[in-house]
């Protein structure tokens, strides 16, 4: 009784420890699944991030060469509108000679072709100016778009350089968890191995009690039943050496009695015949 006692209570002590170290294990297991989540978790943001700064800056690339384009073409056409200007002007001065010095038809129709020729230095210096003005616009517009692509390189950049280290977090957590999972289910089964165990011996300790308690309260029954016999026996024995004192008294006090009165009488005879010779 008292080692299996002693067994179950080094049982108990088994299960406590393991069920400590089970209980540690797995809040280690929960920190690194966390962990691992937040990993897995950073490494989509920074995935989804990276997807959405790769869309703007291809965006903002596709768009900032169709400004370049844009630009080109105009200086093109305003080098172009430059070169039609200079060869309306060197048209002009040729225009303006023949009207200074020709003849009367050739000054007349110098004079016509001289207004001709200053509409269309008009309408060239004009496009020039509308082509300096788009293409300044455009400029601008490049340079914003140029900033801003910059800018999303940069920020590709940083998500570059952070992802290794969301990528060591989240390689160490699969280790860890790797290395706490199996140790967490063994002790789980230690746990419950040892929980059967001392179930088991507090069953035989439960059962062994029992019988105890019923061989108690036998026994104790039995004392009773023995005490009251003994009362009984006891009260029996003092009754009848009551009894027996009493007829001894009572036997004494029968014998003694008539010896008493036989001296008494005998005495008094003998006073009274004293007294008769007395008197005689």
């Amino acid at each position: 009784m008292a080692s299996l006692a002693a067994i179950a209570k080094s049982y108990r002590s088994k299960r406590d420890a393991v069920s400590r170290l089970r209980r540690q294990s797995e809040k280690k297991l929960k920190e690194t699944l966390s962990q691992k989540r937040r990993s897995n978790s950073g490494l989509l943001s920074l995935e989804r991030k990276r997807e959405d700064i790769v869309r703007q800056r291809d965006h903002t690339a596709q768009t900032l060469n169709q400004y370049l384009a844009q630009k080109d073409s105009i200086e093109r056409l305003k080098i172009a509108a430059e070169e039609r200007l200079r060869h309306e002007q060197d048209e002009r001065d040729g225009a303006k000679q023949q009207s200074e010095y020709g003849v009367e038809e050739e000054k007349a129709a110098a004079s016509q072709r001289l207004k001709i020729i200053d509409e269309k230095i008009a309408e060239l210096r004009a496009e020039i100016r509308e082509r300096e003005s788009t293409g300044s616009r455009i400029l601008g517009q490049i340079e914003n778009l140029q900033k801003e692509k910059s800018k999303l390189d940069g920020k590709l950049k940083s998500q570059i350089h952070a992802k290794p280290g969301l990528l060591n977090l989240l390689r160490s957590s699969e280790k860890a968890e790797a290395n706490l999972r199996p140790k967490v289910q063994s002790l789980i089964k230690r746990e419950e191995q040892t929980a059967k165990v001392l179930q088991s011996m507090v069953k035989k300790l439960a059962i062994i009690q029992a019988v105890k308690r019923k061989a108690a309260r036998k026994n104790a029954v039995r004392r009773a039943k023995l005490k009251t016999k003994i009362r009984r026996l006891a009260r029996k024995k003092t009754r009848s050496r009551v009894i027996k004192s009493l007829k001894r008294r009572v036997a004494r006090k029968i014998k003694t009695r008539p010896r008493k009165i036989k001296r008494k009488v005998v005495k008094r005879k003998a006073r009274r015949s004293s007294r008769s010779k007395r008197r005689r």
